[in-house]
């Protein structure tokens, strides 16, 4: 258990991944520099993404290698019906060689990249922590239920690796974030009605998650928040 005089809560700043449209989120702790803790796409998924984005540069390389072997062979071809002697053929064939290795170099580097992507997707493993489970009140399971107050603690199980907690959820009427406490610091998503985040955990070093609900009502048994339907898998 963390002592409670050792956590520090985070500060989200939303920001934008290069020229991509995916969200990141920062925080800054006690004046440190900017570092990023949470984005909204899961590895696999980016992992994939970037496997088919290399695999279209290819396919492109590739036709412009192409066309460019058909360039040389007609040049050659011309060549040959002059003698074989055209100091200017000759030059543009060796010019348009050139491009082509080139080329062939870049689509060697891509697929060497595809490979290492592909055997990350191959070694990583997941465990599913919950699967369309409700939460809060009015579940149509009945949930976990919640009478005293905003907040519904989520067992993750035991993180023996270092990974990320993969986490989504909706509601129609209940603005929620989603905690997880890595060593002193708890790691708080946007509060949303909705979302998919992926959240970094440390091995051995990850304990309490929570969701905390936004959109709740004092009640005579306590707190009354609308239900929310969540799923979390554990990468690693």
């Amino acid at each position: 258990m963390i002592p409670v005089n050792k956590v520090v809560s985070i500060v989200l700043l939303i920001g934008l991944i290069g020229a991509s449209s995916a969200a990141a989120y920062y925080y800054r702790q006690q004046g440190t520099a900017q570092e990023t803790i949470l984005q909204d796409a899961s590895l696999q998924d980016s992992y994939k993404a970037r496997v088919g984005d290399l695999t279209g540069q290819i396919t492109t390389l590739n036709k412009q290698i192409d066309s460019l072997n058909s360039q040389i062979s007609s040049l050659q071809s011309l060549n040959n019906q002059l003698g074989g002697n055209n100091s200017q053929l000759i030059s543009q064939i060796r010019d348009i060689q050139a491009t082509r290795d080139q080329l062939q170099s870049q689509v060697s580097q891509l697929q060497s990249q595809i490979g290492d992507l592909t055997e990350k997707l191959k070694l990583q493993q997941s465990r599913v922590i919950a699967n369309g489970a409700c939460t809060f009140w009015d579940c149509p399971s009945g949930g976990t239920g919640n009478q005293v107050g905003n907040l519904e603690f989520i067992s993750l199980g035991s993180i023996p690796y270092a990974g990320y907690v993969r986490v989504s959820w909706s509601s129609p009427s209940n603005r929620v974030s989603f905690t997880v406490e890595v060593y002193d610091v708890n790691v708080t998503t946007p509060i949303q009605r909705s979302g998919i985040f992926s959240i970094p955990v440390a091995a051995n070093a990850t304990g309490n998650a929570w969701f905390t609900g936004y959109d709740c009502q004092p009640v005579p048994a306590g707190t009354f928040c609308p239900p929310v339907t969540f799923s979390i898998t554990y990468w690693y």
